[in-house]
């Protein structure tokens, strides 16, 4: 028995293949999709719904000090890349905001917002500041990329500059206390006058270490970037679009493939019943009265031979027909096979034994009572609860119509076991037993009741109905548990609501079927053979009677 989740491609187990992967995206279609178009679909309303924001940009030059001396201040000697890092680091502090916002007085922004709407980045390898500035604003992002670059050259400059004019104050001073003391002709007042005219040159001429060299003049829509945003929402649409269809298929532990029914349940699938036409659910009809000619039908014609294919060496004539739980195309599919049956030559009667829920009067348009409630009541005779279905005549195979007897339940009972339901059944079963080729027992679920494991013990064979996609994994453990526990041959598994094509071959089960296997009960093997004249033909006929 195989257990856990099971891939329901074409594979037979081991390592999935990227035809599993991609039967699962087939399946989780619509997950898929939907979160595939939903992920982008939100990105772009919620870019389309921002507020444009606009930012712009100014460049300042810095130009690092040499080696020189003015007025004796050593000037030194820095790393350009270095002094470029620094610069960028004191453009930020507040002391340069608050001179760029008293430049754009109606830009209405304190400090904090001015510094976290605006930016200095290096550009690396050269002695560029960029100086950028973003707002809703259009023009305003614009003055204030400008005024920020301008802030900032004004604030280097003032700051290369105060060394200077504090020396010149100095030298001025100690000028005017030698002149005090007369004392003009010394070498010390000649040099503090040398002194006093390269820092005044210096400060009237002064060398900018900062210079702005291009100023906001346009400002570049920033946010939202629409386009953007939605090719990068399309690529994470696109893989959280797959890891939702693997996390469904995961998560979902419904049996999807006929592989995995006949593997977990370790007994052959007999056949594979498509969803009726819409039109007959509708007016609940079976198709093998409403539509006998139909593609529908012709499956039941193939669950029909494969069942005398795998009863050949078992020879049941009493067979039940039941599922795991309810919902899962049982009755109807009792019924089906009940006219197949009967068409292909048969005399079956058909049994309703799921008496908390009966189904089958419905299907065949019979009134509910008399049914086998009123036979065990004594309400009822046997012959008058049988009632013959008419079969119309189109004369299949060129063979002889057989006939078919339905027994309904009669009133739904909510404990059968109060009315003895499993002794009536085997009574019934024995009492009919001599008037059918087949008689076939639609049981309630055995995963809901005990009723059906009961009344295995009176029937030679067991058909288990199982709908796609509706039964869990974990249901059908417990059905193949349930059903390992019983002793009478399970003789196949019948997949209602198959794809039309699963991939799955019809096989013949057991070895080569000779004559005395398909004997037909009650027929002789004498009335084949000299109606034919060979054990060939006999052999032929009887295959056309069980089909």
């Amino acid at each position: 028995m195989t257990t856990g989740r099971v891939f329901t491609s074409g594979t037979s187990g081991g390592t999935p293949s990227l035809l599993d992967y991609l039967n699962v995206l087939a399946r989780r279609k619509w997950t898929f999709l939907v979160v595939f178009l939903l992920v982008p679909t939100a990105a772009i309303a919620f870019s389309l719904r921002q507020t444009p924001i606009y930012e712009a940009s100014a460049d300042v030059l810095l130009r690092p000090p040499t080696a020189s001396s003015v007025g004796g201040i050593d000037q030194g000697n820095v790393d350009p890349a270095r002094f470029a890092e620094t610069q960028a680091l004191v453009a930020r502090i507040p002391d340069v905001a608050e001179m760029a916002l008293a430049r754009v007085p109606r830009s209405d922004l304190t400090i904090d917002e001015f510094r976290k709407e605006s930016g200095v980045v290096q550009t690396p390898g050269s002695d560029l500041l960029t100086f950028t500035f973003k707002s809703p604003d259009r023009a305003l992002a614009v003055a204030l990329a400008t005024a920020y670059a301008g802030a900032f050259t004004q604030y280097k400059e003032d700051s290369d500059l105060k060394p200077y004019r504090s020396r010149l104050d100095d030298v001025k001073q100690r000028m005017a206390n030698l002149v005090l003391t007369g004392d003009t002709k010394s070498a010390e007042y000649k040099s503090l006058v040398r002194d006093e005219q390269d820092l005044s040159s210096f400060l009237v001429f002064p060398i900018e270490s900062a210079q702005v060299v291009r100023v906001a003049d346009e400002a570049a829509q920033v946010a939202p970037r629409t386009k953007r945003n939605g090719g990068i929402a399309v690529v994470l649409g696109l893989i959280l679009g797959i890891g939702a269809a693997f996390l469904a298929e995961a998560l979902d532990t419904r049996v999807r493939s006929v592989a995995a029914v006949r593997d977990m349940l370790g007994i052959p699938v007999l056949g594979q019943l498509p969803t009726p036409p819409k039109n007959l659910v509708r007016q609940g009809k079976l198709v093998m009265l409403a539509a006998p000619t139909s593609q529908e039908a012709e499956s039941f014609r193939t669950l029909r031979a494969n069942l005398a294919f795998a009863n050949a060496h078992h020879k049941a004539r009493i067979l039940m027909i039941t599922s795991a739980i309810d919902e899962e195309g049982k009755s109807t599919t009792a019924a089906n096979l009940a006219l197949a049956l009967a068409r292909g030559g048969r005399n079956v009667i058909l049994i309703d034994a799921d008496l908390r829920s009966p189904r089958l009067h419905a299907l065949f348009n019979l009134e509910e009572k008399p049914g086998l409630t009123d036979i065990e009541l004594g309400d009822a005779d046997l012959d008058d609860a049988l009632r013959e279905i008419q079969i119309l005549d189109d004369n299949e195979r060129g063979g002889r119509l057989g006939k078919l007897e339905v027994l309904s339940a009669g009133d739904a009972l909510h404990d059968p076991d109060e009315l003895g339901a499993e002794a009536a059944v085997a009574r019934v079963i024995r009492e009919v037993r001599s008037r059918a080729d087949v008689i076939l027992v639609d049981a309630a679920p055995v995963l809901r009741v005990g009723d059906a494991v009961a009344l295995s013990a009176h029937v030679e064979g067991l058909l288990v109905v199982v709908r796609m996609k509706s039964l869990r994994t974990a249901t059908l453990d417990e059905l193949e548990r349930t059903l390992a526990a019983t002793p009478t041959p399970k003789l196949g598994v019948i997949v209602t609501g198959a794809p039309p094509t699963s991939g799955l071959p019809y096989r013949r089960y057991g070895p080569p079927v000779d004559a005395s296997v398909l004997r037909i009960p009650g027929h002789q093997n004498g009335e084949a053979e000299s109606e034919n004249g060979s054990l060939a033909d006999s052999v032929r006929q009887r295959v056309r009677r069980w089909t």
